[in-house]
């Protein structure tokens, strides 16, 4: 669980809260958010995926496969804060969407130290889409989104690759 409108080492890069306030002398969250999902994984833990609730029908099949595996599972929910994030309530769906749809929050697994990824765009949205719905982000100048840009283009074309090396090709 993430700690709301504070910030917490899971708080991404350049989000204003109320402990990391974006202002004339900080962009807010000065550091890049740990990735829980791989931290776990370098543990070898048999079951570790990330969900959403904007994809109901992945996340309820990621809950009972995490139930179902033997031994410890950790399954990284993504959870939007209309509070802490300065949006609209009924907008959490289409935040989330867009979180996955932009390569901010890949859906994937990993079974036993092999990675699938549930949902693969060729091309993923800008992330600007996904930070013009809250108001964390509005702050950031051009220089900031275009470096979070190329970070998430390079942590999706990682995963991407873990994923592809995973996978079997038959004769």
């Amino acid at each position: 669980m993430n700690t709301g409108i504070q910030r917490s080492s899971a708080t991404p890069f350049g989000a204003s809260t109320t402990t990391s306030p974006a202002g004339r002398v900080s962009l807010g969250q000065f550091s890049w958010k740990k990735d829980m999902p791989a931290i776990a994984a370098a543990h070898n833990i048999p079951y570790v995926a990330t969900a959403c609730p904007s994809y109901p029908f992945d996340m309820m099949d990621k809950v009972q496969k995490a139930l179902a595996a033997p031994g410890p599972s950790y399954l990284h929910v993504f959870s939007v804060c209309p509070t802490g994030w300065r949006c609209p309530g009924d907008l959490t769906i289409r935040i989330g969407r867009l979180a996955v749809e932009a390569g901010i929050f890949p859906l994937y697994e990993v079974v036993d130290g092999k990675y699938t990824l549930n949902l693969d765009f060729a091309r993923l949205r800008p992330v600007t889409e996904y930070f013009k719905l809250q108001g964390r982000f509005k702050h950031l100048p051009p220089e900031a989104v275009a470096k979070i840009q190329e970070m998430v283009n390079r942590k999706y074309s990682d995963l991407r690759a873990k994923a592809l090396s995973c996978t079997e090709v038959l004769p």
